[in-house]
């Protein structure tokens, strides 16, 4: 595995590739899965199990406000974009700039420390496993690890990066290796205990390095078709191990994939309803917020003042600030950078996301011309607008730990030479 295993010989593109380009840009890159929510909003549900009984009504008011905070981190990516190509790349930024093989093993090594701290912590701090496994509630898990927490547990987010590789690999290059494996293994164990927006997060990095290296267009349809059967499977065993207890007893939902789609349907569906009823209120209300709290989007979340914590076990999230005038669940949490910014920042917060989506969109897009898996950071801060339509991601910890391993993973490979190897 040398670095230029990493691209393969130039094809015809499809319109799969075609279209996977087009999407894969900081200003388009939010837009499937908002689509998808507003869909799977209008879907009907019962007994709240869609995160809400009531739907807001869209008003034109609404939609315009609405429509002017999307439309404004679109133009401003794209000019960040534009920004990026005008600025040369650095040496390390070359094919050969560094050993591959050794950026993927030490960020193997970074990966593993951070499952194996976690697993232990949770453990440690008396989660039974045998009766998580009994009860179905391995999300149980998660609050059992931030009794005591430690910022090496955050190392387990990257296992998305490199069960990202390993899956990229697998499916586009058409090779595996035990360590590809231990990656995939490493990525589902920190699923487990995180949350199954790491399976996400491991199939769009793995996508982008597919779109970056100019992969998509060899691979078969049979084989994005049985890649993306395995990518159900997954989401459904992991919603099912650890919420099927939940959706039992709450709903009286048993079988799998109906609790699959209830927590696809709360999952994407539930920001379109509190982003709707925000834009409600900054319609027919006095603005709300202060400037002051611009610190919490512009610092890592670790960084944060004690008072701009909270203590929902999510990195961060807003306060639900919205409960007494919106309907919609409690327990859901990440209901767009929208509503979580307007909260903290009133109007403020439209010139904030403005800075905030060109600075990364100039970030993410300089280091996208890599030509080795620097590039990575590219899709970690492309993964970052791809979140905008449920939470502003560009202030979690696990973002900044991202680009940061990165980093030293390629400083470490730049100084340790492989040995050399003889050729068969």
């Amino acid at each position: 595995m040398t670095t230029d295993t990493l691209q393969i010989e130039p094809h015809q593109p499809t319109w799969v590739a075609k279209c996977a380009a087009a999407i894969w840009q900081p200003s388009m890159v939010f837009l499937p899965f908002l689509s998808i929510g507003v869909l799977m909003w209008l879907c009907p549900s019962t007994e709240g199990s869609g995160g809400y009984q009531i739907r807001e009504d869209l008003a034109f008011s609404n939609l315009m406000i609405l429509v002017g905070w999307y439309g404004c981190i679109g133009v401003c990516a794209a000019i960040g974009q534009r920004f990026a190509t005008a600025l040369p790349p650095m040496h390390m930024m070359s094919k050969d700039a560094f050993d591959t093989t050794i950026f993927y093993k030490t960020l193997t090594c970074l990966a593993f420390l951070g499952v194996a701290g976690a697993w232990l912590a949770a453990l440690r701090n008396g989660a039974s496993l045998v009766e998580l496994i009994k009860t179905q509630q391995f999300n149980l898990l998660k609050d059992s690890l931030y009794a005591n927490y430690n910022h090496l547990y955050s190392l387990r987010y990257t296992t998305s990066l490199v069960g990202g590789y390993a899956l990229y690999r697998l499916v586009f290059l058409q090779k595996v290796s035990r360590l590809d494996i231990l990656n995939l293994g490493l990525m589902l164990a920190a699923t487990a205990i995180s949350a199954r927006i790491l399976i996400v997060q491991t199939v769009i990095f793995a996508g982008g390095l597919a779109i970056r290296f100019d992969a998509l267009s060899r691979v078969k349809t049979r084989t994005i078709t049985i890649a993306g059967v395995g990518l159900a499977v997954c989401i459904v065993a992991f919603t099912w191990v650890r919420s099927a207890g939940s959706y039992r007893d709450h709903f009286g939902v048993e079988n799998p994939l109906a609790m699959t789609f209830l927590e696809v349907q709360r999952y994407v569906g539930a920001p379109v309803q509190a982003s709707i009823g925000v834009a409600r209120i900054a319609a027919n209300q006095p603005s709300r917020g202060s400037f002051g709290y611009v610190i919490k989007y512009i610092t890592p979340t670790f960084l944060h003042p004690v008072g701009m914590k909270v203590d929902d076990n999510s990195g961060g999230v807003a306060t639900q600030w919205y409960l007494h005038e919106v309907d919609i669940d409690e327990t859901l949490t990440t209901n767009s950078a929208f509503v979580e910014m307007y909260g903290d920042l009133g109007y403020w917060a439209f010139p904030v996301i403005a800075w905030a989506s060109f600075l990364m969109a100039m970030v993410g897009s300089y280091f996208w011309r890599a030509d080795n898996l620097l590039c990575l950071i590219g899709c970690v801060v492309l993964y970052g607008f791809f979140e905008l339509w449920r939470t502003y991601y560009f202030a979690a910890g696990s973002f900044t730990f991202m680009i940061l391993a990165v980093l030293l993973a390629a400083a470490v490979a730049t100084k340790i030479k492989s040995a050399p190897r003889n050729e068969s």
